[in-house]
């Protein structure tokens, strides 16, 4: 069983920080990159959960949240509020996923990943930004008083490289999973 206090270990919050901030810069370049793309996947979200999710501000607002959180994230030094514009925008991403994919087929693209091919909305979508908000609301509780030693920063590259393999591979298979379900 995992102890409450390893959670506040300085490793964990340095390794959750680092990947949820990273995770949000790199969300962020997603949608100044393709704004149209992505302003295309919010009025289908309009059609299905109403006009606010239309307007063509919302790319640019969110993009920008999530640089602002990301740079929370990375900048924060071990402030532990500045971890909270984070939690709020996975746990909004979460709502808005799950509102989503209760209508099924009706929004083809969830606009939630890096390229590849589009994937509807999904429940596992759904649990996977619960699981990053929850990450990031860990950061709000003020970490362990603890020196990193050089072992630290080798475990940190390592944690890095796995969450982002397994980031990579819980979203194929994610997506794997729903279009096999739309198969004839």
């Amino acid at each position: 069983m995992v102890s409450i206090d390893l959670l506040h270990d300085p490793l964990v919050h340095l390794a959750s920080a680092g990947g949820l901030g990273l995770l949000l810069g790199a969300a962020a370049l997603h949608k100044l990159r393709a704004p149209q793309a992505f302003a295309q996947v919010l009025r289908r979200y309009a059609q299905v959960l109403g006009p606010w999710c239309a307007a063509a501000l919302w790319p640019y607002l969110l993009a920008l949240l999530e640089v602002l959180a990301a740079a929370g994230l990375l900048l924060s030094g071990g402030w532990s509020l500045a971890a909270l514009p984070a939690a709020l925008l996975l746990a909004l991403y979460a709502g808005v996923l799950a509102l989503g994919s209760r209508q099924g087929a009706a929004i083809e693209d969830c606009g939630c990943h890096f390229g590849g091919r589009p994937q509807p909305p999904a429940r596992a979508l759904v649990w996977r930004n619960l699981l990053l908000a929850a990450l990031a609301a860990n950061l709000l509780v003020p970490m362990s008083a603890r020196t990193l030693t050089w072992l630290d920063a080798f475990t940190l590259v390592c944690v890095f490289i796995g969450a982002a393999a397994s980031y990579q591979l819980a979203n194929l298979l994610i997506s794997n999973r729903v279009s096999l379900r739309q198969r004839p």
